[in-house]
């Protein structure tokens, strides 16, 4: 039986992308039971004036509370000079919490960013998608 990449691999919203302004944003708790390795892909979008970004993924037992940085599991800081553009970290996620978590904290003036967490490795295939493939050609 042939699988298509998209039963291999689940796409989820790590945080939604947005003009975020200064301060931290936390993202919604994402469940990667069943899945070994995930990619956390960054679009940075353009930063205000003086605007910082930085990000970094943290993990729980719980959805709702608990979370706690991942070692080394953060991206190098996004400014005007390296902004609009597209960053990735992988995550190994073998003996780690359930839950995952990407906060980001906005600095100085508001930056235009989004995140998504590619979950993949999946212990059971073909992988179910939050929402339907919008299209397979």
């Amino acid at each position: 039986m042939k699988f298509s990449m998209h039963q291999f691999v689940k796409a989820v919203v790590g945080i939604v992308a947005d003009n975020h302004a200064a301060g931290t944003v936390n993202g919604p708790a994402i469940d990667r039971k069943g899945f070994e390795e995930a990619l956390v892909v960054v679009n940075s979008g353009t930063n205000g004036t003086g605007g910082t970004v930085d990000i970094k993924i943290q993990e729980s037992d719980a959805s709702g509370s608990g979370f706690a940085d991942i070692t080394d599991a953060a991206f190098a800081q996004i400014t005007e000079a390296n902004d609009n553009t597209v960053y990735v970290g992988r995550l190994n996620l073998v003996g780690r919490k359930r839950y995952l978590r990407v906060v980001a904290t906005v600095g100085t003036a508001a930056c235009y960013l989004g995140v998504d967490v590619i979950l993949g490795a999946a212990k059971e295939l073909p992988v179910s998608q939050v929402n339907a493939a919008a299209f397979s050609v």
